[in-house]
């Protein structure tokens, strides 16, 4: 069972799911998303991040939906990459205060240049893995490997893939590994639970 089943099947629906009035719909969303949250850890910044995302989604129901539906698919894609880059802020932070300190200097509030030191380190540090992500969520890989995939290439037997799929998987596993093994200490982020 899926965490999104289980809130759905033990909790939202037995507070009524969409089948009440609008009120106490979103009475029901925010619980679920906020209870989400917690799940996800046990501090007020994981509850705002689950409440972040139900009010997220109650905006988009209720006002958003069929003006989002028909913007542009960059737009759209735009708009789900800024929400959830906001809602990072609110998961990873330690307090209330850093979250939104961290959104504010996300837009520029008391920031005193545009870019200060620690964000061209940053920038220059994970400069590549950004290009090669920035690359990966657009169509242009997918339609490169459909048109490699036109040539004739080597075959796996018995699989039905060219050998050029698990190759480039390959790369990216030993890239990530590296990536990895060469980074700081990171704890699992669970850990704080």
């Amino acid at each position: 069972m899926t965490l999104s089943g289980w809130f759905r099947d033990y909790v939202y629906i037995p507070l009524g799911g969409n089948r009440v009035k609008v009120w106490r719909h979103v009475f029901n969303i925010l619980i679920v998303w906020m209870l989400t949250g917690f799940w996800h850890g046990a501090g007020w910044n994981f509850i705002l991040w689950g409440g972040y995302f139900g009010l997220v989604l109650l905006i988009e129901k209720l006002f958003l939906g069929k003006a989002l539906g028909k913007a542009p698919k960059v737009f759209r894609h735009v708009y789900v990459m800024f929400i959830v880059f906001v809602s990072w802020a609110f998961f990873d932070a330690v307090g209330f205060s850093e979250a939104f300190s961290v959104i504010g200097r996300m837009f520029g509030v008391g920031a005193g240049a545009f870019a200060g030191d620690e964000s061209i380190y940053y920038l220059r540090s994970y400069a590549v893995p950004f290009i090669v992500g920035v690359v990966g969520v657009t169509p242009l890989l997918r339609t490169l490997a459909e048109k490699i995939g036109d040539k004739k290439l080597p075959m796996l037997p018995l699989a039905g893939i060219t050998l050029l799929e698990p190759l480039t998987l390959a790369l990216i596993l030993i890239a990530s590994t590296a990536s990895m093994v060469d980074g700081s200490f990171n704890p699992f982020i669970y850990f704080r639970f």
